[in-house]
């Protein structure tokens, strides 16, 4: 298993390329298609595509890919809002995703991926985790030291609080991959992250 990380535009998205066993996952694709499909080998196999939430420094370049690669994009509907393309940035950070969007929750398998979809709502109603193996995905939920912003659209400061609650009950040699910024491990942020140390 291998995942490429690739930070990318103006808020520097963490946009990941997870590899396992000639077969990859793309994890909140920001921008530049391009970029990101260059990490995949010509004996790979596109799976699909995981949006963790609706902005559009992770969504942007899901139609590309999902046109070179043939492959289905997932994310939690709650969130659809967000990219259906009738809304035209009606809301904010959100950008049209012109693909069709699979409903994204519950334990899944993408292709050869078997996936487990935590909903961790707060910085938009449709955000979620995503674990694989022992990796977190957690999107614009959790950074290190830091969390997500709740003042945008759909965003809920009460409901992030009861989110964060979740990773108390986490393995703590879990790695943290975020949306933005370096990798962590649950147990470093229930160590350190001000937002998790004040719910205990």
């Amino acid at each position: 298993m291998k995942v490429d990380v690739l930070p990318i535009g103006l808020y520097e998205e963490n946009s990941y390329v997870l590899h396992d066993h000639d077969h990859v996952l793309f994890i909140d694709p920001g921008r530049n298609a391009k970029q990101i499909a260059a990490c995949v080998s010509e004996k790979e196999t596109a799976d699909g595509i995981i949006l963790t939430h609706g902005h559009e420094d992770h969504t942007q370049a899901a139609d590309d890919l999902a046109e070179l690669f043939g492959c289905p994009v997932y994310m939690s509907l709650e969130d659809y809002v967000l990219v259906d393309p009738k809304n035209k940035l009606r809301h904010g950070y959100g950008a049209p995703v012109y693909s069709e969007i699979h409903d994204l929750k519950g334990d899944m398998q993408i292709g050869t991926f078997n996936v487990s979809v935590i909903p961790t709502p707060g910085h938009t109603a449709g955000s979620v985790c995503i674990r694989f193996r022992q990796i977190l995905f957690t999107g614009d939920t959790l950074f290190a030291s830091s969390i997500g912003r709740t003042d945008l659209y759909s965003g809920d400061e009460a409901q992030m609080i009861e989110t964060l609650k979740l990773f108390r009950n986490m393995p703590h040699d879990l790695r943290v991959l975020p949306g933005h910024g370096p990798a962590t491990t649950i147990a470093r942020e229930l160590a350190v992250n001000p937002y998790l140390r004040g719910l205990y």
